[in-house]
């Protein structure tokens, strides 16, 4: 059912834009269009970055600069696009590590019985020594297998 509603709003605003466009003049009719044209590309090329489909973009930033013109799109105001979207998608990929409380470092540190200026290597070594030890297989302990590996990885993110 809301697929026939939506296909007859949808039908309804092309009939009207259609009718409105064939009694425009000619002027009128390129200003219009013009502006459909910008509206509709940054609202896809919205829709695509939400999405995540970054390189489908290009094609209605191509058509969003023809359609603008040289007025706002030289090489100055492109670096600066640039470099916006960059910073805002690298924020969005720091945003999406895991942030670690205080008291689950210090955890790990104790988990795993080193300091805190250990290394990388000493990391690695700590964890295969406990988990010889600790792992199901082993007939050691499941929940102390995860907390011995949950560690490990905290330390790493933080041991880069």
């Amino acid at each position: 059912m809301n697929y026939i509603l939506i296909s007859l709003l949808i039908f309804v605003i092309l009939y009207g834009l259609l009718n409105y466009i064939s009694n425009a003049k000619t002027e009128s009719f390129k200003q219009y269009f013009k502006f459909g044209l910008i509206f509709l590309s940054i609202l896809i090329i919205i829709i695509l970055i939400e999405g995540g489909r970054y390189l489908l973009t290009a094609p209605f930033f191509a058509i969003l600069i023809t359609s603008l013109r040289r007025k706002l799109f030289n090489i100055f105001n492109l670096l600066f696009i640039y470099k916006f979207l960059r910073n805002f998608f690298q924020k969005q990929k720091t945003n999406q590590n895991i942030k670690y409380t205080h008291n689950e470092i210090e955890e790990a540190y104790e988990v795993l019985g080193l300091a805190k200026n250990c290394s990388r290597k000493d990391i690695i070594m700590a964890h295969k020594k406990l988990i010889k030890e600790l792992h199901p297989d082993k007939k050691g302990n499941t929940f102390l297998a995860a907390k011995v590996n949950r560690a490990r990885d905290i330390l790493l993110k933080i041991h880069k």
